[in-house]
C-alpha cells in the first residue's frame, strides 16, 4: 500500500495474521470470449457454462455464492424491446431460473448492471445503474437491490441507495464507495441490505480515490481498490474484527494496469483479481510480514490471459460437465427456445384504501388492501410529482434511496411498505412516510400520491388525493 494511503487508513502496529489451508471446493467463475467459465483455482480444469455470448451482447458482471450458485447477466430481446436479464446457475452448473433486471419506472431506457455482487447467502443482489431523467436533463447514478431466484419482471420501484457505487457484501449488509471516493457501509441490522442506514467506514487519504472495497469471509482481510492522479492499485489490509472499524495491517498488491475486481475464496486463503494480464489467482498476503508490497501465501499465476470479472466461490469444476442442462442459445433464451421465467407481462394487481385519504391519516401510515395474485413478497409505493416535491422541500438527502435522493420526472417516492402474501387473496401493506414526507404530511393538501404496488410477476398503480 503507498505509505500515504497506509498512513490514513492504518489505525494501529501490524498484527500477525494465520493463513487458512486452501478450500477442498472452489472455483473461480469470471467471463472469457464474451461467455461464463468456471476455472478451478489451478486453473488446470475449466469449463464453459453459457454460449452464444458476443461483443454486442456479451455475459456480464458475474457473481458467484460461497455454495457455488454464480449469477449473471444478459441482455435478452422481448417484445417490448431488449432488456438485462439475471441467471442464476447452481454450483453444478445448471440454469436454475432467469429473471428480468428491476429497473426504476422513471429511467427512459434499460439499465444495464455497473458492478454486481451477490450476498453471502446467495440471496440478495446488489447492481448499480445509471439512467437519465426526463430528456436526460439530470443523471442519476447508485445501486438497486434485487433477488437471485424470485422478482418481478418490471418492478417500478427498486430499492437500494444513490451515490453508492461499486456495491459488495459484507455478509447480507452492502459495502459500498460514494463520490466523494470514501467507502460506506450499511448497519448490521436483520433488515438488511433492505434498510436506507449507512455508516462511515474507510475515509480516503490527501489525493486518493477509493473505489471498492471487498471484504473477505475469513481472516478480516479487505481488499480496497484505488486511484491517485492516474495511478491506482488495489491494497490489501486487515481490519480490526469489526466493520465498519479500524485497519490494523496493510500491504499493496503487485498488480498489472487495469486492475480490480478482487474476490477471496470462500475459506479466506486465495483471492483473484484481473488486470491486463487477465485473471490471476494468488494466495492472500500473510500481514505479518509487515511488507509494504504484499508477501504473499502463494505466487500469482494467469489463469486466463483473456479472462475479466473474476468471482472466488463455492461451487467445484470437477462436477460441472461440459453442455449442461439450461445452457443458452446465441439470443440468451434457454435451449430450445422460449423466453426465461418471470419475463412475460406482468398481471395487473389491484388495491383499495382502507380509511380515508387525509394527512393525518398519511402521517401514521396509509392502510392498503392488496389482491395479492400468490404466495410472496408485494411490494408498495407513494410518490408526488415533481413540481409538488419541490414546493413541499422533499429533496431527498445525499444517501437517501435511488428514487428519494433525487427529483426525476416521475416524482418523488414519500411513502414505502410490504407484506408477504402466504397465498392469493387479500393483504394489508402499510404505506409508511418517509422522515421529510411525515413533517411536510400538514402541508400535503390535495397532493396527488401516485401509488404503485408490485409482486414477482404482477404489478398495479393508483392515484389518491390527499385531504
Amino acid at each position: 500500500m503507498p505509505p500515504r494511503l497506509i498512513f490514513s487508513l492504518l489505525a494501529a502496529a501490524l498484527l500477525a495474521l494465520a493463513v487458512a489451508g486452501p478450500a477442498s471446493a472452489s472455483s473461480v467463475a469470471y467471463i472469457d470470449d464474451h461467455n461464463l467459465w468456471y476455472s478451478s483455482p489451478d486453473g488446470a480444469r475449466k469449463v464453459q457454462v453459457t454460449t452464444g455470448g458476443t461483443a454486442e451482447r456479451p455475459w456480464q458482471a458475474v457473481s458467484q455464492g460461497r455454495d457455488g450458485k454464480t449469477v449473471v447477466v444478459h441482455r435478452d430481446q422481448f417484445d417490448s424491446g431488449s432488456r438485462p436479464v439475471l441467471y442464476l446457475y447452481g454450483a453444478d452448473g445448471k440454469l436454475i431460473t432467469a429473471n428480468v433486471m428491476p429497473v426504476y419506472s422513471g429511467a427512459t431506457a434499460p439499465v444495464y448492471p455497473i458492478g454486481l455482487d451477490m450476498d453471502w447467502n446467495s440471496n440478495a443482489v446488489a447492481y448499480g445503474y445509471q439512467y437519465c431523467g426526463w430528456a436526460c436533463g439530470s443523471t442519476y447514478r447508485g445501486y438497486w437491490l434485487t433477488f437471485s431466484d424470485n422478482q418481478g419482471a418490471y418492478p417500478t420501484n427498486p430499492q437500494g441507495a444513490s451515490d453508492a457505487f461499486n456495491p459488495t457484501f459484507y455478509g447480507t449488509r452492502v459495502v459500498s464507495s460514494d463520490s466523494g471516493g470514501n467507502i460506506f457501509v450499511q448497519p448490521d441490522v436483520p433488515e438488511a441490505p433492505f434498510t436506507h442506514s449507512y455508516q462511515g467506514w474507510l475515509e480516503h487519504g490527501p489525493g486518493y480515490h477509493l473505489h471498492r472495497a471487498e471484504v473477505s469471509p475469513a481472516n478480516d482481510q479487505v481488499a480496497i481498490e484505488w486511484s491517485q492522479g492516474g495511478a491506482e492499485g488495489i491494497s490489501i489490509a486487515q481490519h480490526d474484527g469489526s466493520v465498519p472499524g479500524g485497519l490494523v495491517a496493510g500491504c499493496e498488491l503487485a498488480v498489472a494496469a487495469g486492475s480490480g475486481n478482487l474476490t477471496f475464496s470462500p475459506d479466506g486463503s486465495q483471492m483473484a483479481w484481473q488486470d491486463a494480464e487477465g485473471v490471476k489467482v494468488a494466495g492472500v498476503p500473510n500481514l505479518a510480514a509487515g511488507t509494504d508490497t504484499c508477501t504473499l501465501a502463494a505466487p500469482a499465476r494467469v489463469i486466463s490471459a483473456t479472462g475479466k470479472a473474476p468471482s472466488f466461490g463455492g461451487a467445484d469444476v470437477a462436477t460441472v460437465s461440459t453442455g449442461v442442462d439450461g445452457e443458452t442459445g446465441g439470443g440468451g433464451q434457454p435451449a430450445g427456445g422460449g423466453t426465461p421465467p418471470a419475463a412475460a407481462a406482468p398481471k395487473r394487481l389491484t388495491f383499495r384504501l382502507a380509511g380515508k385519504a387525509t394527512r393525518a391519516a398519511f402521517a401514521k401510515g396509509l392502510t392498503l388492501k392488496v389482491a395479492a395474485a400468490k404466495a410472496g413478497r408485494i411490494d408498495a409505493s407513494a410518490s408526488v410529482p415533481a413540481k409538488a416535491a419541490r414546493k413541499l422541500r422533499l429533496r431527498g438527502k445525499a444517501r437517501a434511496s435511488a428514487v428519494e435522493g433525487g427529483i426525476a420526472a416521475s416524482g418523488v417516492v414519500v411513502a414505502r411498505g410490504s407484506a408477504r402474501a402466504k397465498g392469493a387473496g387479500t393483504v394489508s401493506v402499510r404505506l409508511r412516510p418517509t422522515k421529510a414526507a411525515k413533517r411536510a404530511a400538514k402541508r400535503m393538501r390535495k397532493v396527488k400520491l401516485t401509488i404503485r404496488i408490485s409482486q414477482p410477476g404482477a404489478a398495479g398503480s393508483g392515484k389518491v388525493t390527499l385531504r
